[in-house]
């Protein structure tokens, strides 16, 4: 089977990108992946790819192949992101790579949730580890994100996980995106017994997974708040995003309004994709943003103001 990669996997780009994944049959012994016209691409599309490339190499005796490579216009950014490494794939590099830090993160296994989490934070916003840094906002909303969505992963997808970020000082934008190859948030609630999600669409098991204490693990091993606090503190930093699982769409924009919605063609999305994209300029102390996010959540009593009587 022959499938070629659109020109564009960003913005609108990207959801068509999942359901054009999604549209290969489990079956199909052979697949042949077109890189000609591949222009431009997101990290959510970076990671939604490597994911889905490895479950295909994972079947047997499925073969998955490349072309187009030549013709590519980003093939050397493709291989600076680590996307061909991470498939098993050597090619051969015309380029020196020079330390990324402030730019972009390539594509990596989740293995060490603490240690990536720490590194990539570490790599989008230099300096900002030390509490006073200007930086220190950026890092420590991204070493808590993917932190929470790293462990998502390892905790329940019953796949492989893959990361990848990319920050913008030109557009002020920081874009981070996790996906893996398991079997989707609805079949993980479905796995673990809850009866409210036998019967329910992929689109609202996301929803459903939005809610504070709700997981597929239960106490004491996960208190089920890690997606709930994310969207939080996307919301109150105006972030765009999106979460693809199965059949099912979710997204948030900017002023926190959520939407449902299906994949086109009545495709199928093998695992989640969880991607944010948060603007530098809404960003500010990361303990008042997640006290913030506690108490819309109603985990965390509003503070009492504190009044001086004279």
């Amino acid at each position: 089977m022959l499938l070629t990669i659109p020109p564009n996997i960003n913005a609108a780009g990207l959801i068509p990108f999942l359901a054009h994944l999604g549209s290969v049959p489990e079956n199909e012994p052979e697949i042949m992946l077109d890189f000609s016209a591949l222009r431009r691409v997101s990290p959510a599309g970076i990671v939604a790819l490597v994911a889905t490339i490895k479950h295909w190499q994972g079947v047997r005796p499925r073969r998955v192949r490349f072309q187009g490579l030549e013709q590519c216009a980003i093939c050397d950014y493709l291989k600076r992101m680590d996307v061909f490494r991470n498939c098993a794939v050597e090619l051969p590099e015309a380029f020196q790579r020079h330390p990324a830090d402030g730019r972009f993160v390539p594509v990596q296994a989740i293995e060490d949730v603490g240690l990536m989490s720490s590194e990539i934070a570490g790599c989008l916003a230099p300096g900002g580890e030390d509490y006073d840094h200007p930086q220190s906002p950026l890092y420590d909303l991204a070493a808590y994100v993917l932190g929470e969505l790293g462990a998502n992963v390892r905790q329940h997808s019953r796949g492989v996980g893959f990361v990848a970020a990319q920050t913008s000082s030109r557009e002020g934008m920081v874009r981070l995106a996790v996906a893996d190859n398991g079997h989707g948030m609805r079949q993980s609630f479905v796995d673990a017994g809850l009866s409210w999600s036998f019967e329910m669409s992929d689109s609202a098991a996301l929803r459903k997974a939005l809610e504070p204490r709700i997981s597929s693990k239960g106490e004491p091993v996960n208190q089920g708040v890690g997606l709930t606090l994310v969207t939080g503190l996307a919301r109150l930093t105006h972030a765009w995003v999106l979460i693809a699982s199965g059949t099912g769409l979710l997204q948030m924009d900017p002023t926190g309004v959520v939407t449902e919605s299906v994949l086109p063609g009545a495709s199928h999305h093998r695992g989640t994709l969880i991607a944010l994209t948060f603007r530098r300029d809404k960003l500010q102390v990361f303990s008042t943003l997640l006290d913030e996010a506690k108490q819309g959540a109603g985990l965390l009593a509003k503070r009492p103001i504190k009044t001086t009587f004279t």
